[in-house]
């Protein structure tokens, strides 16, 4: 079957009888834990659940299928979760007997955030009629608005356009964290599907994202900016108060792509200042000066090479056995030498 998108999956109301194998992929973690739980829940609330890694499959090749095509002991209804490591190869051939298999009764959801769209696990997956994988990518802003609107409408919140921006603002793109302040929103306005409740700014602002967004704020703009001289003091601070590397880096990647958005437009001829102003931008009202002065900093070249070399640190602070801590306090400084340079 072909690979299709993360949306699709989420928007199923159960699962498919003939697919044995859901396999989720993709830099964008939030996005795959997300669909996985949405269709380990099309299991039932009651159903059991089995866990498995791609450490054990490597060891047993045959254990998958004969998981799943057991009965289970305690529910009418039992689901496998398969953790994949690195390529996924450690469970190519457990995968392969799975399909193969004349019976399989329980599917399976698997997830591997370093499997990539060219592995032989999912070139496997795309050639069977019993399995569909979905590849997770980091949505760009537009599309991360959407999705706080349609997590808030399923708690019973109406999040209106402004709103959902500035909530995505907060959270610095971090779905995991934008969907736990849609939850706490729900608790604090007592909403609900059949008790549904109006998000206004003032709400967000008064809960606020509980994982310090100030610091990661302020670690963008002092990289971005080239303010070589704060960097060490505010890696520091953000180190102190709990921030992860790996939040900064995504937050990074976010504020990157924006700013390839605009840079467009400044390449077209607007003025910086003028293209951050409008309404079109997404720039919160807070940072827009701050981002103003890196549009003039960073031009097209620069900020493709800056995308490369993040997503390149993103890999290996996910990856163990490497260096990831120091790639990345060793990136953000050489992105705001960088930017001192071209200022």
């Amino acid at each position: 079957m072909k690979t299709v998108k993360p949306t699709d999956l989420e928007r199923q109301s159960r699962l498919g009888p003939a697919i044995r194998l859901y396999l989720l992929t993709g830099p964008d973690e939030a996005t795959m834990a997300a669909v996985a739980n949405h269709l380990v829940g099309l299991a039932g609330k009651d159903a059991e659940r089995v866990d498995l890694s791609g450490s054990q499959l490597a060891q047993d090749p045959s254990l998958l299928a004969a998981e799943a095509a057991s009965m289970s002991l305690f529910s009418s209804t039992r689901i496998i979760r398969l953790e994949l490591a690195g390529s996924g190869d450690d469970a190519l051939a457990a995968v392969e007997a799975l399909l193969a298999a004349d019976n399989a009764i329980n599917p399976v959801v698997a997830t591997g955030a370093s499997v990539t769209a060219k592995s032989k696990l999912v070139k496997l997956v795309e050639a069977s009629d019993h399995a569909v994988a979905a590849i997770c990518y980091q949505p760009d802003r537009r599309a991360l608005v959407g999705i706080a609107i349609a997590a808030a409408e399923e708690q019973g919140l109406r999040l209106a356009n402004a709103e959902a921006q500035l909530l995505v603002d907060l959270v610095s793109g971090d779905q995991a964290l934008m969907r736990r302040e849609i939850e706490k929103m729900a608790l604090y306005l007592d909403a609900a599907p059949d008790r549904q409740r109006q998000v206004a700014a003032a709400d967000i602002a008064a809960l606020g994202a509980a994982t310090h967004e100030e610091d990661v704020s302020a670690c963008i703009n002092v990289a971005l900016g080239g303010k070589v001289r704060e960097l060490p003091d505010m890696l520091a601070t953000a180190a102190a108060v709990g921030v992860a590397e790996i939040r900064i880096i995504r937050a990074l990647a976010i504020r990157a792509l924006a700013l390839a958005r605009l840079r467009a437009e400044v390449d077209a001829g607007a003025h910086p200042a003028t293209v951050v102003a409008a309404k079109s931008s997404g720039v919160f009202w807070k940072e827009r000066d701050a981002v103003t002065a890196q549009l003039r900093i960073w031009d097209s070249l620069r900020i493709a090479r800056l995308m490369s070399r993040l997503l390149d640190c993103e890999r290996a602070l996910k990856s163990s056995g490497t260096a990831g801590a120091v790639l990345f306090r060793k990136l953000m400084t050489d992105i705001a030498h960088q930017a001192a340079r071209a200022r």
